[in-house]
């Protein structure tokens, strides 16, 4: 008899060795790391660039909330570059890091690394840009035709308002061309705007994000006499402020389709004679859901491939909404 539970013993612990072996995992499944044993997290953030005010709220926010958590942040500026960010992402999968957040500036360069993460079984969480890799848990990210849509649904109405008696509307857009979340916004801005026949589109490019190419295609098209700029990132739009600034502008409405911080939220509240607009995207919101979405996926949980957060749109009658 006591022969006879030994041996059933010794199956029970093979068993029990071996059940883990050959097993998948997935991004939904990645370290079996849950946040539930009370381990504090180490998490990775790779960002596209700290060049800009709501990437640097990110940062910020990443700070605060994983401070609060008792989570170890590690927090990477980009700088734009691509193989900048396969460097940064190498480095945290050398030093093992539970999870790392990413928004990529280049979403095919960046596979090779987001492979390596695979190997390495360290789940990605993309923000603001959707990576296409199965690797990726999910993006937290907003709906951008609707972004664009809102604001051109602004623009059609400060048309109506304050362009009325004009024989041609003409618009500049600082694009997205090349970036597919971002085309998205143009298309939804383009779209609102479809009813409106005597718009011009005097010019379209898209600046990378850049103030100084911004200002220089304002520069080149301003003599044509422009009434709105559409930016598709707030960069976009406060280069195109700077220029009608320096060139001392008539009206001019700068449109921007999505930002957040001091420096918008500033220039709307003292009714800046150029800046009119903006999609507010709460950088808050979105660390807040990144973090769940890694704590959710370390556990074991499923998450959606797209987490959209809410956003809202602000002007000079509303931005103190915004204002904490």
């Amino acid at each position: 008899m006591k022969k006879t539970t030994a041996i059933f013993l010794v199956l029970i612990l093979i068993c029990g060795l071996t059940a883990g072996c050959g097993a998948k995992t997935d991004a939904g499944n990645a370290s079996g790391k849950a946040t539930s044993e009370g381990k504090s997290l180490r998490i990775g953030v790779c960002l596209f660039t700290k060049n800009d005010e709501w990437l640097a709220d990110i940062a910020d926010q990443f700070e605060k909330q994983c401070a609060d958590k008792g989570y170890e942040v590690n927090i990477q500026d980009g700088n734009q570059e691509n193989e900048k960010q396969v460097q940064q992402i190498e480095n945290f999968i050398a030093k093992k890091y539970d999870a790392i957040v990413l928004s990529a500036a280049d979403v095919e360069g960046i596979l090779p690394a987001i492979d390596k993460c695979q190997e390495a079984g360290i789940p990605v969480i993309a923000i603001d840009t959707p990576i296409d890799h199965a690797w990726i848990s999910t993006c937290i990210s907003w709906d951008n035709y609707k972004s664009g849509q809102m604001l051109g649904e602004y623009a059609v109405k400060y048309i109506q308002e304050n362009l009325a008696d004009k024989n041609t509307v003409n618009l500049v857009m600082l694009d997205g061309t090349g970036y597919p979340h971002l085309e998205k916004r143009d298309e939804g801005f383009l779209d609102a705007l479809k009813d409106i026949k005597n718009l011009d589109l005097v010019a379209r490019q898209c600046t990378n994000g850049n103030r100084e190419l911004s200002a220089n295609v304002i520069n080149n098209n301003i003599a044509k006499g422009i009434d709105i700029v559409y930016g598709v990132v707030d960069n976009h739009a406060w280069g195109a402020v700077t220029a009608l600034q320096e060139a001392k502008a008539e009206k001019c409405a700068v449109l921007s389709c999505g930002g957040f911080g001091e420096e918008p939220f500033t220039a709307l509240e003292n009714d800046d004679p150029y800046y009119k607009a903006i999609i507010v995207v709460p950088p808050e919101n979105i660390v807040e859901d990144s973090i769940a979405a890694v704590e959710k996926v370390l556990a074991g949980e499923s998450v959606e491939p797209i987490t959209n957060i809410d956003i809202s749109l602000a002007d000079h009658n509303n931005v103190k909404d915004f204002i904490k």
